[in-house]
Order: structure tokens, then sequence, then C-alpha cells
């Protein structure tokens, strides 16, 4: 049996290594740009229409909250320890609470801190259960992509004048490459500070560079990074 639960888990290992990156996509959800992000999902669909993570973007842009929820079902009956796993959970979580089915809900939340134990999913999933199930809406809503706004705190910064702006340099799913953007611009002097910011069910860790107080004053700065590191950021602004 170990030897088994062994091979599994390599296996498991095996898929999440090879998944199809739909960072791109997720980002272009946040920005309002849902035909595009179609658009990619078709793209993805047509060279990989099986992997989990393009499965799990098309979940995400499902309108129809029933059919969303079983795609992610579908997924983690198929895919049960890949990247957006707990993203799944959450979101089918998230569906069933909102709709009042609170016992429905709490399946899969014990699920969810069960199997991902260390997920940022479960402090966003925090709330009081109500004993008893109140279905608050007769028909499905939609599982719309939901977008945290992103709190803002660059260090290092000690002056009293307004700032409107910052560049988000790099949105990361793995906290580490996150770090590591970091230390790299932190040598140059560049005041960095990674948040958090639910996108389409998932949760990037964002590192944004300096603070500004108008975008002509972050663009310079914008383009000697995306030259020197190679990035392909964006000027923000900050949400107060």
């Amino acid at each position: 049996m170990k030897k088994i639960l062994t091979i599994i888990l390599f296996t498991a290992s095996i898929l999440i290594s090879q998944e199809v990156d739909i960072v791109p996509a997720l980002q272009q959800i946040e920005s309002g740009n849902l035909k595009k992000a179609e658009a990619t999902l078709k793209e993805l669909q047509s060279k990989n229409p099986n992997d989990p993570s393009v499965l799990f973007l098309d979940a995400v842009l499902t309108k129809d909250g029933d059919q969303a929820a079983e795609k992610y079902e579908t997924i983690l009956e198929k895919f049960p320890r890949f990247q957006y796993a707990d993203a799944s959970l959450y979101r089918i979580f998230s569906y069933y609470y909102s709709l009042g089915y609170y016992k429905k809900a709490e399946e899969y939340l014990t699920r969810l801190k069960k199997d991902f134990p260390e997920s940022p999913y479960i402090k966003s999933a925090a709330r009081n259960i109500p004993d008893v199930d109140e279905p608050s809406v007769q028909k499905s809503e939609p599982l719309a992509p939901v977008t945290k706004p992103v709190q803002e705190k660059i260090v290092q910064q000690t002056e009293t004048k307004t700032y409107s702006f910052t560049i988000q340099a790099g949105a990361f799913l793995n906290i580490d490459n996150a770090k590591n953007l970091c230390e790299r611009l932190n040598k140059e002097n560049y005041s960095t500070e990674i948040t958090t910011k639910e996108v389409g069910g998932s949760i990037l860790n964002v590192v944004n560079v300096g603070k500004f107080i108008s975008e002509d004053d972050a663009k310079p700065v914008l383009s000697l990074l995306e030259k020197k590191y190679n990035l392909k950021g964006r000027v923000v602004p900050i949400n107060k």
C-alpha cells in the first residue's frame, strides 16, 4: 500500500510540474478583459484540452454556477492534487455558501482544511457557518472571477507626499519566485513589497516596486525595470 501511494504521489508531482501556465489568462480576467481570456482558453484547449489547469480556467470562465461547480468537482476527481485543487475546493465552497447551502459548503471547507492545511484559501473562507441550510436564492449564481483589492504598502518610504501609483513588476503563484525577484530588486536599492490578490480563484503573490505621484513618474522606472530585468510590468493605482 505504501509503495502504491508513493507511486501515486510521484505521478501527481509530475502532472503538476507539466501543467500549462494559465497565469496570463488569469491576469486578463483580473483586468476585466474576459474576451481575451476566453480567446486564450480556446487556444490552450486546442493544444492541451485535458490539462487540469486548462480545465480549471474553463471552469473559472463558466458563467453558470451549477455547471462551474460540476466542472471543478470533475477536475478534483481526476486531478486531486493539481496546483489549483485548493482553489477549486474554495470556489465550490463559496458557491454553496452564497446559495445558503451551508452544510454542503462546510463539507468542502472541511475537505480544504484536511487536504490543504497550508492553503491561503482557508483564511479567505473563515466565516460563521449556520447550523441549518437556508437557501438564499432559487437559481444558480455565476461563479464570477473574483479579484481582491491589493493592500498596497511599499516599504522604505518615509515621505509624507500623496502617492497614487506603484509598479506591479510581477505576479507569481509560487511565493519563492516572488521573494527571489524582490531580493534581486532590493540589491539595486529598489523599494519592494509582496502583496496578494485573488484572481480567478487563485491567489497570486504580487511584487510591487516603489510609490509614485503620477503615472508619468512611474513610466521611466518601469521602462528601466523591463530592460534591465526582462520584466513585463505595469503601472497600477494604489488602492487606498
